[in-house]
C-alpha cells in the first residue's frame, strides 16, 4: 500500500479501537458505533481502491477513473500530475469514502479527509505549475472530490484561483467543508479580487448563505467582512 492508503488504514484502525474500547467500558453510545462504523470503512477502502486501480488502466495511460474524468473536462495536464502521484489515490479513496460515509453523523470522519486532501493538494501545486484554466474547470465539476482537489490546489498556489470559483465555493458549495476552505481563500486572495467580486461576497456572506454561530466558517465569514472594499484602504494598511 501507498501511503495514502497507509494513512486511511491507520485512522481506521484508530477509529475502531478507540470505538470498541469506549462501548466495552460504557456499554452504550450510538456514536461510538458510529466511529466503529466509520473506522471500518476506512479501513478497508485503501484496498477497495487498490483493486479499482488495478482494473482501471486505459488505452488514455491514466491508471485511476477519476484522474480520467479530471481529463475529459478540460484539465489533462492536473490529470497527469495527480495520476503519477499518491495524491491521485488519495482522492480516488476521498471519493469512496464519501459516497459510502453520506449522512449527517459521518460529517466530521468526511471533513478530516477533506482537510487532508486539502492539504495534500496544497503541497502539491507549491511544487509543480498547473494551468489555471484547468483547476477552475475542475471546480466547477460536480464530483466532491475533483472540487475538493481543486481547492486544495489554489490553496498551495493562490494565483489559480479566481472571483467566480472563490464565489460560488461559499455561496454554493457541495459541502460545509468546501465552504470553510472556500472562505480561508477568499480571505488570502482578497487583495487581488476585483471590487465586483468583494462586493458580491460580502452580500452572499451577509445574507445568503446560513454559517452556524461559534463555528469555524462563522470566525471566518466576520474576519472576511471587516475586510476593505477598497484597494486603496487596503493599501493604506499594508506595512
Amino acid at each position: 500500500m501507498r501511503r495514502p492508503a497507509w494513512l486511511l488504514f491507520l485512522v481506521g484502525a484508530v477509529l475502531v479501537a478507540i470505538g470498541v474500547v469506549r462501548v466495552v467500558l460504557t456499554a452504550s453510545g450510538s456514536g461510538l458505533v458510529a466511529m466503529i462504523v466509520v473506522g471500518g470503512v476506512l479501513l478497508i477502502s485503501p484496498f477497495v481502491v487498490a483493486r479499482v486501480e488495478r482494473v482501471a488502466v486505459s488505452a488514455t495511460g491514466f491508471e485511476l477513473q477519476l484522474t480520467r474524468q479530471m481529463a475529459s473536462i478540460g484539465a489533462p495536464r492536473a490529470a497527469r500530475l495527480l495520476d503519477r502521484t499518491d495524491i491521485g489515490r488519495f482522492a480516488e479513496s476521498y471519493r469512496f469514502i464519501h459516497a459510502e460515509l453520506d449522512g449527517e453523523r459521518y460529517q466530521d470522519a468526511r471533513s478530516h479527509l477533506q482537510d487532508l486532501l486539502v492539504d495534500r493538494s496544497a503541497e502539491l501545486a507549491s511544487a509543480e505549475k498547473f494551468d489555471p484554466a484547468e483547476v477552475r474547470a475542475l471546480f466547477a465539476s460536480d464530483d466532491p472530490a475533483i472540487r475538493v482537489v481543486a481547492l486544495g490546489l489554489m490553496k498551495g498556489a493562490p494565483d489559480l484561483a479566481d472571483g467566480a470559483t472563490l464565489l460560488t465555493a461559499i455561496a454554493d458549495p457541495k459541502s460545509p467543508n468546501e465552504q470553510y476552505q472556500g472562505l480561508a481563500l477568499v480571505k488570502v486572495c482578497w487583495p487581488h479580487l476585483s471590487k465586483t467580486y468583494r462586493t458580491a461576497i460580502r452580500s452572499v456572506i451577509e445574507g445568503d448563505i446560513d454559517v452556524p454561530a461559534g463555528s469555524g466558517r462563522r470566525a471566518l465569514a466576520d474576519q472576511i467582512l471587516a475586510l476593505p472594499l477598497s484597494d486603496e484602504l487596503i493599501v493604506r494598511k499594508r506595512p
